[in-house]
């Protein structure tokens, strides 16, 4: 089974479309956001996996929050990931040479994720699809971020096209399981008109959309463009929340209702 079937059978045995993101900041880190002060850090991720479980069919683990944890520790969040009914995504974000690239997807797939996210900026999409394949993962590379920078790279030219739909031919070229496409908002730069476009391009992919909830993005567009092959991501404003199943139930209920 590939990570479109995972994703779609826990779709259904969630009744969910929600993803929820953990970053475990630490109080160096970030100040109003973060874990509870002396907490352990694979004790406090096991505990929001397992509140968030019935109301969400994908975990997103954030790797730059989890580069003091153990292989066996990683595992054990997969693990209990796995046996909660979620798929697990690895949110690296490699960008690097080949043998680079396969180093992070081997260790990926070592702890147990089914997925691991991909910037396709050193151009190298095909190979790392092909090297995710070889592994078992399923890649999902970026191709329409929400951050303001973006606007200016999105609208670049190669070989005569936009930067963002390149990306999104790319992807499809290299049968990736999956791209990221911000949410969009009034307040960012991302058009349902480019949104439309890359769903053409692709139109069996799954979409991880990063910027619900505490970002303000608006989820609706593109539940009604890609449905159920939406994986909507939300972050600190579930796991940071005072009661986060009651957060999660919310979000999930949220998502039920713009699908309509």
């Amino acid at each position: 089974m590939d990570f479109r079937q995972k994703w779609l059978a826990a779709v259904q045995r969630k009744n969910s479309l929600l993803c929820v993101g953990i970053d475990p900041a630490e109080a160096a880190q970030r100040h109003g956001k973060q874990m509870p002060d002396g907490v352990n850090k694979t004790d406090w991720t096991l505990s929001i996996i397992d509140a968030v479980a019935p109301y969400t069919a994908a975990i997103k683990l954030n790797r730059n929050y989890f580069k003091d944890i153990s292989r066996d520790a990683m595992r054990s969040l997969n693990d209990r990931i796995h046996a909660q009914g979620m798929v697990s995504i690895d949110d690296s974000k490699l960008a690097d040479i080949g043998d680079t690239n396969d180093a992070g997807i081997y260790h990926a797939k070592q702890e147990g994720f089914d997925a691991i996210t991909y910037a396709p900026f050193p151009g190298n999409t095909l190979q790392a699809g092909a090297q995710a394949k070889a592994h078992g993962l399923g890649l999902i590379p970026l191709v329409l971020m929400s951050n303001p920078e973006y606007q200016l790279m999105k609208s670049a030219l190669i070989q005569g096209e936009p930067l963002y739909r390149f990306l999104a031919k790319q992807a499809a070229e290299a049968q990736a399981a999956g791209i990221v496409i911000g949410a969009p908002s009034s307040g960012n730069h991302i058009t349902i008109e480019e949104i439309s476009e890359v769903a053409r391009i692709l139109p069996e992919a799954l979409v991880l959309v990063p910027g619900i909830g505490a970002q303000g993005g608006d989820i609706a567009p593109i539940l009604r463009i890609f449905g159920q092959r939406t994986i909507a991501n939300v972050g600190r404003a579930i796991i940071y929340a005072q009661d986060p199943a009651q957060e999660a139930k919310t979000y999930r209920d949220m998502l039920a209702q713009a699908r309509g």
